[in-house]
């Protein structure tokens, strides 16, 4: 067999290794190896499509793959993903090798490698609908364009420009192999309460939750407060306020879950609305209701651990990141060696550079296009600073207006038992009165009585002395 038969490898493509096969046969590993190179913006912390890059490299090495991960910005993420034994660069000049594909997340890392490697054929994933880093890159090696959910397919076609029939939507997994078994199922009443991701920015679940006496913590970039593992922490809540991706790892994690963040509300997740937001990711196109502190409550109040556990169990069977990685195999192969392999010209790619270069590089002083986007991140980073303040106002305009409920509670029960003590002292005074009244009238026939008594006395004596007795 040569190389051009071999499943996942384009005519003509030398195989990554000079593998000697004897008597004829060669294991199903050795025909469908692929070198791997994934891109991504940044590993500098902890977030979305870090979790999914970490996810995507570490299970196709699992699956014999050689996935190689680069990325300008690293940091823990990144860390983790080397500790799994995956190669991880911040220069393209590192890599001595050609890969075989690119998946590529966000459009900066996707054209300088689309640009260092241009006959390696290439997959763009886009996971947001409105992120400039997400926009699509027009390469003509780029045999298939990847969008998450409906909003982002949306956006590649309809504000993109590509064709309908190079888009394919692959929704977001779960790992569940990380996932650890819940240390008890969610209780008949939610008690414990977790804001997790873009939702721990928001202070609307925390007062909600401090009304009902509810136990409530925050966890994800935006509370500033980042674990390692959040799949273990997460298992420990009953119910979870989150969007996105993440709102999805807390449904498989066995977690009832109102998906909302800073901007708006889908409302809790239920077995009747799983497969409409399931489409949507969870994300902004179902994010359409207030978040206030009431609707936060109404939510709470909705809590069914019966039907959370239906979308659990839905959840698990649909975003099993296993599935993700057969549907992403499969991809590779139609766009290596079957129906989306890409036609690629010398003047096709030149073109494509050129375009990529006037779009995102700077031409002259004062072009504004690198420092608006630097811009925008440091505007971004504001906002989410003045939600955190917003919040942190909220909770002790919150904690104040208890106080002083407290305040008119306790003056209000002073001025009970002030009222009280007056008419107390009003019928004490009364009593006191009716009482002097009752005293001066005995005292007056008491008088009466001795002064008949007297008489009979006088009247006695003079009868015993022989004196006269007046009538």
């Amino acid at each position: 067999m040569n190389d051009a038969g071999r499943v996942g490898l384009p005519p003509g493509r030398a195989f990554p290794y000079n593998i000697g096969v004897s008597n004829g046969y060669e294991p199903a590993w050795m025909t469908n190896r692929l070198v791997v190179l994934v891109t991504n913006v940044w590993l500098a912390h902890r977030a979305g499509s870090e979790t999914v890059t970490r996810d995507l490299a570490l299970g196709l090495l699992r699956r014999g793959h050689r996935p190689i991960v680069y990325s300008p910005a690293l940091g823990p993420p990144a860390e983790e993903i080397a500790a799994g034994g995956v190669c991880v660069i911040d220069d393209l000049r590192q890599l001595a090798e050609t890969p075989d594909i690119i998946h590529a997340h966000h459009s900066v890392p996707c054209g300088e490698a689309l640009i260092r490697f241009p006959g390696t054929p290439a997959i763009y994933v886009c996971h947001a609908f409105s992120s400039w880093m997400e926009a699509p890159v027009y390469f003509p090696q780029i045999g298939a364009y990847v969008a998450v959910d409906e909003a982002c397919r949306d956006r590649l076609v309809h504000t993109g420009g590509i064709a309908p029939e190079h888009v394919v939507v692959v929704r977001n997994g779960v790992d569940l192999r990380r996932i650890p078994p819940r240390p008890r199922p969610p209780r008949a009443r939610p008690e414990r309460v977790l804001a997790f991701g873009k939702a721990a920015a928001m202070a609307e679940p925390r007062i909600a939750c401090e009304r009902l006496g509810l136990e409530y913590q925050a966890l994800g970039h935006r509370s500033h407060r980042m674990v390692a593992r959040p799949e273990e922490e997460v298992v420990n809540f009953d119910l979870v306020f989150a969007s996105a991706r993440a709102a999805l790892e807390a449904m498989c994690c066995g977690c009832a879950v109102v998906a909302c963040d800073s901007r708006g509300s889908a409302g809790l997740v239920t077995s009747q609305n799983f497969d409409r937001l399931r489409a949507q990711n969870f994300g902004v196109r179902c994010l359409q209701g207030t978040v206030t502190v009431d609707h936060c409550l109404q939510e709470i109040g909705r809590y069914d651990p019966g039907d959370a556990a239906l979308v659990t169990r839905r959840a698990r069977e649909e975003a099993d990141f296993e599935k993700v990685l057969d549907r992403f195999e499969a991809l590779y192969a139609e766009v290596l060696a079957g129906s989306r392999r890409p036609a690629v010209s010398a003047d096709a790619h030149a073109r494509a550079v050129a375009q990529f270069l006037h779009a995102y590089l700077p031409r002259w002083p004062g072009d504004p296009r690198w420092p608006w986007m630097v811009e925008k991140e440091r505007l971004a980073s504001e906002v989410h600073k003045l939600v955190d303040r917003i919040g942190q106002l909220s909770e002790q305009l919150e904690r104040v207006q208890r106080e002083a409920r407290a305040q008119s509670h306790v003056s209000q029960e002073l001025e009970n038992r002030h009222a009280a003590i007056q008419a107390q002292l009003a019928s004490v005074t009364g009593e006191r009165e009716r009482l002097g009244a009752a005293l001066a009238e005995v005292s007056g026939q008491l008088v009466d009585l001795k002064r008949s008594r007297l008489l009979r006395w006088g009247r006695s004596l003079r009868r015993l002395a022989g004196l006269p007795v007046p009538y």
